[in-house]
């Protein structure tokens, strides 16, 4: 029987393939949730995606950095908060009981777990996704779905998020760009494009983790070819949002991402 830590494993290295054009070096990260327990797995700092081992991921207490985040979206960020995460990240320790420091991008796995009601994380830097959101008109580039499956399995509305620092920033601007978004269209975005940065996608399962992330790097190259072609051109929001939730797209997008 398979661990967590093994299960992550084989999706980081998978995500972190050299071919996959999802990572280079130590770019990227995955989380897991092991909500029994009050707790996820996230990668190391400085781990190389396609290298990881069961021995390449921390736990880290999900109570605790939702403390963080939370107080961080009432009051602000603050040197103690910063400080607070620090020590949170530095206190994290592999499934074999050694002391090493969780990513600097924890945060944005929290939020997956604590408001998008995911148990699995993934955080990915493929080039087409970067090169559209570091371009002057990165949030008019994702303001819609460009094709049927990008609506199916990366959702309907695509959330861009402007550039933010890791740490505590990316995590306070990711928190409150869920919050809005939640607010705004009474569901969870399945891709959130983070602007100069990269995308992050999620799922109850490691294969919709990944399924998306696929679909939603097959939608950047769609985006950058139309630009090259005259522009783009959306699926309209309505048809955008009847064919992700017809009862059997959603069934077929279940085989296409594995989600049970």
């Amino acid at each position: 029987m398979s661990t967590l830590a093994q299960e992550i494993s084989d999706l980081a290295v998978r995500a972190g393939a050299p071919d996959a054009d999802l990572t280079i070096l130590a770019e990227g990260n995955a989380a897991v949730l092991d909500r029994e327990n009050d707790r996820f797995l996230v990668k190391a700092s400085g781990v190389v995606m396609g290298d990881a081992t069961a021995e390449d991921w921390v736990w880290v207490s999900l109570s605790k950095s939702v403390e963080i985040l939370d107080e961080a979206h009432k009051n602000g960020r603050s040197p103690a908060l910063d400080k607070a995460l620090d020590v949170l990240l530095k206190d994290a320790f592999t499934p074999g009981g050694v002391q090493k420091k969780a990513s600097i991008e924890t945060l944005v796995h929290v939020v997956a777990f604590h408001l998008l009601e995911s148990s699995w994380s993934l955080h990915t830097h493929p080039t087409p996704v970067v090169s559209l959101a570091a371009s002057v008109k990165a949030a008019e580039h994702y303001s819609g779905t460009v094709f049927p499956d990008e609506s199916v399995v990366c959702g309907p509305i695509p959330l861009y998020l402007p550039y933010d620092e890791p740490g505590l920033a990316l995590g306070l601007g990711f928190y409150a760009g869920a919050i809005k978004y939640k607010e705004q269209y009474g569901m969870n975005p399945r891709q959130i494009i983070l602007g100069n940065h990269g995308l992050c996608t999620f799922g109850n399962g490691k294969e919709e983790a990944l399924a998306t992330t696929q679909i939603a790097v097959k939608a950047a190259r769609i985006r950058l070819g139309a630009l090259t072609a005259g522009g783009i051109n959306f699926i309209p929001d309505s048809a955008a949002q009847t064919i992700a939730f017809r009862p059997d797209e959603i069934a077929r997008r279940a085989l296409l991402t594995g989600d049970k």
